[in-house]
């Protein structure tokens, strides 16, 4: 029997791919049909994976993915509601991808023992200041943040671990993480339409007479703009 050639993942699952470390346990969280742990099993990344999904439909083409492309060995299904049917002994690193922000807090809020050493990759669609903050909050520093596009819009990918060290506040932080250090023209491109976005509400601001706030948020937009001179300065030279 022929082996399979590998499939392309989607752009967004790729910057999941990135981050995860050679040779890592992996829990793929709605995996939907378990392109993820199916690629990075072929390429060799990690020592075993956990498609789970909560849904029996999409997990019963996952179990006829893994078996295609061959890597039984290193990758499994599992039937469950967020974590709830993964061990903290299986894996060291939980992947998070094509949920809403507000989805993702609830189910790491259900896991605990994440926050012993474990690491998070997470791949929101929206709400993703919400899932910012949250981990501000529960003292989880977001160690990088990479933008990419995909099918025209643009995302977000972020790798996190406990520290339990409080931050100093950063006011940027809601709006673009650590996308400020990321000099790729995705991340300049994602911090260009949150600035759009931000200007947009404080128009808005103005027009209900809550100058307050409104002066408020257009400090924080002079400073993303502040964040994407470096990128721009560094286009002109080229």
């Amino acid at each position: 029997m022929s082996v399979r050639p590998l499939f392309q993942l989607d752009p967004r699952l790729q910057l999941c791919a990135g981050l995860v470390k050679q040779g890592a346990a992996v829990a793929d969280i709605g995996t939907d049909h378990a392109y993820l742990p199916v690629w990075l099993a072929k390429m060799g990344v990690v020592s075993r994976a956990i498609a789970c999904d909560l849904r029996p439909g999409p997990l019963e083409q996952a179990v006829h993915n893994i078996e295609k492309y061959r890597v039984e060995q290193w990758v499994e299904t599992r039937l469950s509601d967020g974590l709830e049917e993964v061990r903290p002994d299986e894996v060291d690193t939980v992947v998070i991808a094509g949920m809403g922000g507000e989805v993702m807090v609830q189910i790491l809020q259900k896991a605990p023992w994440l926050k012993k050493g474990k690491t998070l990759i997470l791949q929101p669609m929206t709400s993703v200041d919400k899932l910012r903050i949250w981990l501000l909050e529960q003292g989880y520093r977001v160690e990088c943040e990479r933008a990419v596009q995909a099918q025209g819009k643009l995302y977000t990918g972020m790798l996190a671990r406990y520290s339990g060290v409080p931050e100093p506040t950063d006011p940027l932080f809601p709006y673009i993480g650590r996308l400020g250090q990321d000099p790729s023209p995705e991340a300049a491109a994602y911090i260009d339409r949150e600035i759009r976005r931000q200007t947009k509400k404080e128009q808005g601001l103005r027009m209900q007479g809550k100058t307050e706030d409104a002066d408020r948020l257009r400090g924080i937009i002079r400073e993303m703009q502040q964040r994407l001179k470096p990128t721009s300065g560094e286009d002109e030279k080229v």
